[in-house]
């Protein structure tokens, strides 16, 4: 079941259209991601802009697998086969949220953490061994590789898919 009405944009179908922004922007938040999250002064400039990369990216994610539902449907019955690429396309989309969500949570770490942790009276004797903006960084770092790979692998699919000719 789809949840979006527009099944196509000017008569042309808008999954790969949506495709391809999901298949831009989670890579490219994920490499930015890792190129960046290393240094502090990179983090406090580039977080905000990586995070609403891969939000942008989860929900165009979102956008691909709703409308790639009416087109495997249309696929289906003009004979075509669509083998496991709507199951590697929902794991892209969980993929994308997971690390979408992994990159909110070092930015609002970042821009209110020590606002929650005064307001919640935490003191430093709850603060980690190592620097917790280095480890929240570190647990993000899986879940962009995640991300990327689930992206290449469905993206991958849906190439093969559209450009053989299968029965």
């Amino acid at each position: 079941m789809t949840l979006l009405a527009f099944d196509t944009v000017f008569g042309i179908p808008s999954h790969p259209l949506v495709v391809h922004a999901a298949v831009v922007l989670v890579p490219l938040a994920a490499l930015a991601l890792v190129a960046t999250g290393w240094r502090a002064a990179w983090r406090r400039i580039y977080y905000l802009p990586i995070t609403l990369m891969a939000v942008a990216g989860a929900g165009a994610a979102f956008f691909a697998k709703q409308t790639g539902e009416s087109l495997r449907h249309s696929l289906r019955q003009a004979g075509k086969q669509v083998g496991n690429y709507p199951q590697q396309g929902d794991i892209a989309f969980v993929a994308a949220v997971l690390f979408a969500m992994a990159c909110v949570a070092p930015y609002v770490y970042q821009t209110y953490g020590e606002q929650i942790r005064a307001r919640l009276g935490w003191t430093d004797r709850f603060r980690l061994p190592v620097d917790e903006q280095v480890a929240l960084y570190a647990a993000a770092i899986p879940f962009a590789a995640l991300a990327v790979y689930t992206m290449v692998v469905a993206g991958h699919s849906g190439a093969t898919l559209v450009w053989k000719t299968n029965k």
